[in-house]
């Protein structure tokens, strides 16, 4: 893979080349008298017709074609979604099983009311959005996979249509479609779109704020609207307090001064944003000023003992020096070399948007910015101009965050995606065989990707997220036995937390139960912490038969008898049911 990602970068090189060699200027049509054509049965036609019913049909076969892609990325990203990738991944059952408790009792499982941040790991937080969203995916479809990753696939379908109309409405219909193509093949977008993680709602939620943005130079009911969606930023991922802020503020200063908003569009702007976003900025607040929890009658402010996540970034580093040349370094390996990521991110040797683009993300991001200066057209001008800025903060942001990858740094891949439409469109405008190139280029690599992602990368991806521990959990979990006795060894030996959230998201652990505020679940009468104990067996010898079921690594295997046992083997791990259950 990396040889012909070598090759397809140098083709594509090459043909950049050529075309800012040999730009040609293309000439408009002369105008004159209308020509006439003889029909034959006696009349007339006028060009002017003839010219109206091409048009006609190359409308109709453009609506068709656009129409056959949507299908096509929309298809590709809801097959099997629920069993590709496999196994859960810890952060998004985590989501997913305080979206229960939300869909449930209003709460986090933990019993905070409506948190405008969760508590997660303890050490470590969670932003809200994406288990907000799930809640009503769970009440349709319960605690399953699919509901947890449908509301992250919507969102991704939307930042889709988002970015279609916005480059429709700075670049056109050509750079447009150019762009839809991109995103329906592109490997990071296709990927965050089928596992949930928080996250990976910003750049979505960025995205459709961005498009009501420049729908608002003319109207200003979007300008408005847009602020929604950048207030919902800040419930989105933590990172979005060192980006959206700084960029609405440059933006504002753009349209004020261009008169493309007043004071009073500025000011309710923030009202719209300010009135959504203050209870995460109070969060945030009174854990910086180390405050008490603050309870109101519709969301809780909540204060975090504990906090490990300001070590991710820069401000809060030792050395800040020494840790920005380190960002920098992790910055341009992820963005620009594309190197492979986490497994998780990407597909082995495509990297996130495909190395060939990279040459049309530079020449993209060269015209944007000549366009966000020179271009005459006042409205489109300030769209460049908004990209532009999206993109510098963008960069900004991934210096500020602490060895990025690609989750860590998702809000730049739309804008490069953008910016590698612009720069096929304007190579496709200049030499018209670099279509044909292009497309046979492209539509080979997406299919590659493709093809690896639903075979050797789903399996990879199965046992990364833990793949058969799921699957000895869930078939543990049938036969409703007294006690589960659960090796913590999933993540790494002793993975105790990660372990206990993703019994809690299989086994649908109702929060009150967890809470310890009932005792009755599943018509037994057995406390939470008498009936999941997280550990390994102690004693030697034999494990006696008993009351529980057993989940361990089969280098336990030899301490179950199959004489009191009936045991399962799924991979590294193995499910032991006693024969007073299973028989």
């Amino acid at each position: 893979m990396q040889t012909l990602n070598s090759i397809t970068v140098l083709l594509v090189w090459g043909i950049i080349a050529i075309v800012l060699w040999n730009q040609q200027t293309v000439k408009a049509p002369e105008t004159g008298g209308e020509k006439t054509t003889d029909t034959g049965d006696g009349r007339i036609q006028g060009a002017g017709s003839i010219s109206f019913e091409r048009a006609a049909g190359k409308r109709e076969w453009k609506t068709l074609f656009l129409l056959l892609v949507i299908y096509g990325l929309v298809a590709v990203r809801i097959i099997a979604i629920g069993e590709i990738p496999g196994g859960v991944n810890q952060d998004g059952a985590m989501g997913a099983v305080d979206a229960k408790a939300l869909a449930d009792y209003g709460t986090d499982r933990f019993g905070t009311f409506m948190p405008a941040h969760f508590e997660a790991w303890g050490y470590g937080q969670m932003s809200v959005l994406l288990s907000y969203l799930t809640v009503p995916f769970i009440w349709m479809l319960g605690l399953t996979r699919t509901a947890m990753r449908l509301p992250i696939l919507l969102a991704s379908l939307a930042g889709i249509w988002a970015v279609w109309g916005m480059v429709k409405k700075v670049f056109g219909e050509r750079t447009s479609l150019a762009a839809l193509l991109l995103l329906a093949i592109n490997p990071w977008h296709f990927m965050q779109s089928r596992w949930a993680l928080d996250c990976n709602l910003f750049p979505h939620m960025f995205v459709l704020g961005i498009f009501f943005l420049a729908a608002g130079i003319k109207r200003k009911a979007c300008l408005y609207l847009s602020m929604v969606f950048f207030a919902l930023c800040m419930y989105c991922y933590g990172v979005s307090f060192y980006m959206v802020p700084f960029f609405l503020m440059t933006v504002c200063i753009f349209m004020f001064r261009d008169k493309k908003a007043g004071v009073k569009e500025i000011v309710i702007c923030l009202l719209v944003y300010f009135g959504i976003a203050w209870p995460i900025y109070g969060t945030m607040l009174i854990n910086f000023m180390k405050w008490d929890t603050v309870r109101l009658p519709f969301v809780t402010m909540q204060f975090f003992s504990g906090n490990v996540r300001s070590a991710d970034i820069l401000f809060f580093s030792e050395n800040k020096g020494e840790q920005l040349l380190a960002n920098l370094q992790s910055l341009v390996n992820v963005v620009f070399l594309q190197k492979d990521d986490l497994i998780w991110n990407t597909v082995r040797g495509f990297g996130t948007v495909y190395h060939c683009a990279q040459p049309f993300v530079i020449l993209g991001a060269v015209l944007v910015m000549r366009g966000a200066f020179r271009e005459e057209d006042g409205d489109k001008k300030m769209g460049c101009r908004i990209l532009a800025v999206y993109w510098i903060f963008a960069l900004l942001t991934g210096l500020m965050i602490n060895y990025v990858n690609v989750n860590r740094i998702n809000i730049i891949f739309y804008i490069h995606i953008i910016f590698a439409a612009v720069g096929i469109s304007f190579t496709v405008q200049k030499w018209k065989m670099s279509f044909a190139i292009l497309s046979v280029l492209f539509a080979v690599l997406g299919t590659l990707f493709f093809h690896d992602y639903f075979t050797s990368w789903a399996g990879e991806i199965d046992k990364a997220f833990y793949g058969d521990f799921v699957d000895a959990v869930e078939f543990a979990k049938e036969y409703n036995c007294d006690r589960y006795y659960i090796t913590p060894d999933t993540q790494y030996e002793g993975a105790y937390q990660v372990t206990e959230i993703l019994a809690l998201f299989l086994f649908d652990v109702d929060a009150e139960f967890y809470q310890g505020k009932t005792d009755r679940w599943q018509n037994k009468e057995i406390p939470y912490r008498e009936r999941f104990i997280y550990m390994n067996p102690q004693a030697e010898g034999r494990v006696p038969a008993g009351d529980g079921a057993y989940i361990f690594k089969i280098s336990d295997r030899d301490r179950f008898s199959d004489d009191e046992f009936y045991v399962v083997f799924f991979g590294d791990y193995a499910a032991a049911i006693p024969w007073s259950y299973a028989g």
